[in-house]
């Protein structure tokens, strides 16, 4: 029965304990925290040209430019782990190096550089600092999904009428790609690529007039009496070094008589034979410096180099006739006299 009784009693002493501890309340505040995620860096994976035959760039990639004649593609991969929505810009820079492998430039040059570039903003554009290059903006292709983090820009474009031909150093191309917020860029390059010779020529004057002439006319008979023919009007384009040639038909044919006279190749002063003709040409109105015109090409001038996109104007080409004393019929004769510009 005791043991009963003290168990009763400890009990109620433990109750009437809980009951007299003083109650506590809590109060709570907060404040905020943040921190900035670092973009990443932009790495360019690689970045190549590809051929007109390769709007997709899923090809080889080539070593070989030829100016105004195709459309030619850049390729520039770009990965960033911050997703490909964070670039602001991605460009394709293509440009001449003397062998040196200089850093690309920052602006364009008609002979030198071209600058293909993508803006998050406003899209694709170019700079070439000359008319004759060609971008194609309908060819160009950024990644269809900026969610990723990585993917391939396209450029297309077509080397100008005086992109330097490299008969010393190479083009190179640099893709290059920058961020929106903190400017963080990568780039990476491709060397040693090809841009090939390109030349133009416009003769603009249509046609020389030596009149009429005796026979046995000598290239140094005065103007009097045909020679020289001089004030023939060439413009020479080329994107490297070029010679000036010139040539005639071999055989000039007469109006009424149906008579045919020869070009004597060897120039003769005049031709000994009979019923033949010889000219020399000069691009200038010197006798002296003159070559004797063939059916095939001769150098009238053998220092021409790089021009400018409006070419170089020669007004001063000039022609001499020298005729056989026997053999040709009285008529006018009509042929063929043709001038080139040619790669050296």
């Amino acid at each position: 029965m005791l043991k009963t009784k003290l168990s009763i009693v400890i009990g109620l002493l433990a109750a009437l304990s809980l009951v007299v501890t003083p109650v506590a309340y809590a109060a709570e505040g907060q404040t905020g925290g943040s921190f900035g995620a670092a973009a990443s860096t932009p790495e360019v994976t690689a970045v190549n040209i590809y051929a007109p035959t390769d709007p997709n760039c899923t090809g080889a990639a080539i070593t070989d430019m030829t100016p105004q004649v195709e459309w030619y593609y850049i390729k520039v991969s770009v990965t960033s782990n911050s997703k490909l929505k964070h670039l602001q810009t991605v460009r394709a820079t293509l440009f001449y190096n003397d062998g040196s492998h200089p850093n690309a430039p920052l602006s364009a040059d008609v002979h030198d550089a071209a600058i293909l570039t993508w803006d998050a903003t406003a899209g694709f554009s170019s700079s070439f600092g000359g008319t004759t290059w060609g971008f194609n903006s309908g060819g160009c292709q950024a990644p269809a999904n900026l969610e990723a983090t990585s993917g391939n820009w396209i450029f297309s474009f077509r080397p100008g009428k005086v992109a330097r031909e490299n008969a010393v150093g190479k083009w190179d191309v640099q893709g290059y790609a920058e961020n929106k917020t903190d400017g963080k860029n990568g780039n990476a390059y491709t060397r040693d690529k090809n841009m090939m010779w390109y030349g133009e020529i416009e003769v603009n004057t249509p046609s020389v007039d030596w009149g009429e002439v005796p026979l046995g006319l000598t290239f140094e008979t005065d103007a009097g009496n045909g020679n020289p023919q001089t004030g023939i009007q060439v413009n020479y384009l080329a994107n490297g070094n070029y010679y000036e040639d010139v040539n005639s038909s071999e055989n000039w044919t007469g109006q009424t008589s149906s008579e045919i006279v020869r070009l004597d190749n060897g120039g003769g002063n005049p031709p000994s034979d009979p019923s033949e003709f010889a000219l020399m040409g000069n691009d200038t109105s010197e006798n002296t410096t003159a070559v004797i015109v063939q059916t095939s090409f001769n150098h009238i001038n053998n220092t021409g180099d790089m021009t400018e996109e409006a070419g170089v104007d020669k007004n001063l080409n000039t022609l001499w006739l020298s005729l056989s004393a026997t053999g040709i019929t009285p008529d006018t004769y009509d042929g063929t006299i043709h001038y080139q510009i040619e790669n050296r």
